[in-house]
Parts: C-alpha cells; sequence; structure tokens
C-alpha cells in the first residue's frame, strides 16, 4: 500500500471479518499434510527481484513451471518452461550474483533452486 486510499480499500475487505471454524482450520492443516513433503518451491511469486536479474531469468515463472512438474506431474510445464525462456534466460543462465536473494522475502536460496530447475528441464 502505498496511499490512504489503497489501505482504506484493503481494510474494507476485513469490515464482516469472521475467523476461521475449528473445520476450516482442520481442513488447511490437512492441505498442509498433503503438500508438506511434495519437493516444490515456496515461491509466492512476488516479483520483486526479477527486474533486476542481469540474466533476465524470469524466476517465480520457472519456479511455476518446476512445481507444475513435481506437483502434478503436469506434461505441459516443459513446453511452459521454454515459453518462459523464450528471449530470456533459461535456470542455467544465472551467474550467481545472490541480488534476487537478497531482496526475496521468503528468504529462498533462489541460485539453488535454479539449479534444480535447470536439472530438471535442460
Amino acid at each position: 500500500m502505498s496511499t490512504i486510499e489503497q489501505m482504506k480499500d484493503n481494510i474494507s475487505f476485513i469490515k464482516d471479518f469472521k475467523p476461521f471454524t475449528d473445520k476450516k482450520h482442520e481442513a488447511v492443516a490437512k492441505v498442509r499434510k498433503i503438500f508438506e513433503p511434495l519437493d516444490r518451491i515456496d515461491c509466492t511469486a512476488c516479483r520483486y527481484y526479477v527486474d533486476g536479474c542481469p540474466m533476465n531469468i524470469s524466476i517465480p515463472d520457472l519456479f511455476g513451471c518446476y512445481n507444475d512438474k513435481m506437483v502434478f506431474n503436469d506434461w505441459s510445464s516443459g513446453y511452459y518452461y521454454g515459453v518462459h525462456t523464450k528471449g530470456k534466460g533459461k535456470a542455467s543462465d544465472c551467474i550467481e550474483r545472490g541480488q534476487c536473494e537478497n531482496m526475496c522475502p521468503q528468504k529462498l536460496p533462489i541460485i539453488k533452486l535454479l539449479k534444480d530447475v535447470a536439472a530438471t528441464f535442460e
């Protein structure tokens, strides 16, 4: 949020806030148990660091392809990896400057994860 209007807009969505019921908490816990053991990257696709990548790697998009492959065994994830790297950097193009890791709100080990992505798709 960068303006008072944006803040007021965001606050308006919780006007009729109702906390989770025990049943909803149980449902979330069940889903977490399903996803925790899967080999996936917990990227929220915030894109904070994408513009600063010297190799023009669309990191969140490549992480999304990886997650689709690992979690859903999505056959089209390889195709979309190609779409997201056409005219841009591939995961293996990373020169390991680390600027992205310094800016990542999730503190993901992006350099290592890009190596995993490259091993999967390249």
